[in-house]
């Protein structure tokens, strides 16, 4: 009988998916990172690429799961109750942003993903909340969440995108160029120029969801 111990022995921790969702948020964290693939996540961990598929069916319910995720710590940092609807919606939004910005490798499939994951639920949930608040119900209330709900993951996730792909991730330049117009041909681009290029993305971004907010309450009003 053998007297080793098997102190030597690998001491790695088993996998499963939650190490799977973990490496890759890790993953996506990195800066200018906008893909995530199996090989990446398996020289993360030290392992086959294929032992992803003991835990994920394909690479689309794998980033179904993340996504979900993302969803939920967005969520998370929610402080403002739906009862101040305009003031919740505003920083849904921008939870939504800021969370989409750190990960922008998972943001990126905000468009053409639907997770039907608890993270994802708790958003629309949210977002009809406000608006019900706000006086909609019926269709009218589905169509204002659904106008949001479209603008927020696309505009989240072009900025993700754009920020990975910039050679400078401090900037946040709405318009790009030095911007030279001919005053006799576009005279309000000529003499608007200095206020366009000082535009900001993330200050646009919420300008937008503002607008939308503003509608929504006209028409919680009408419905009065």
């Amino acid at each position: 009988m053998s007297g080793k111990s098997s102190i030597g022995r690998s001491t790695k921790a088993p996998l499963d998916r939650e190490v799977f969702v973990e490496a890759a948020f890790r993953l996506a964290a990195r800066p200018h990172t906008l893909t995530l693939t199996y090989r990446d996540l398996g020289k993360e961990l030290g392992v086959d690429p294929t032992a992803i598929y003991r835990h994920f069916q394909s690479k689309e319910s794998l980033m179904q799961e993340l996504l979900d995720r993302l969803f939920k710590l967005a969520h998370d940092r929610m402080t403002i109750p739906t009862s101040q609807w305009e003031e919740c919606l505003m920083e849904f939004a921008a939870a939504t942003l800021d969370t989409f910005l750190d990960y922008p490798a998972i943001a990126v499939t905000a468009t053409s993903l639907t997770t039907s994951g608890q993270g994802e639920l708790d958003s629309i949930e949210l977002m009809l909340s406000c608006f019900f608040e706000a006086g909609l119900r019926g269709e009218a209330l589905v169509e204002q969440y659904a106008i949001l709900g479209a603008y927020v993951l696309a505009g989240a996730a072009g900025l993700a995108k754009d920020q990975a792909e910039s050679s400078d991730s401090d900037s946040h330049e709405w318009f790009t160029g030095p911007l030279l117009a001919d005053p006799s041909r576009n005279p309000l681009v000529a003499s608007l120029r200095d206020e366009i290029l000082s535009l900001d993305h993330r200050e646009m971004f919420l300008a937008g969801v503002k607008q939308i907010v503003r509608a929504a309450a006209a028409n919680g009003k009408n419905n009065d």
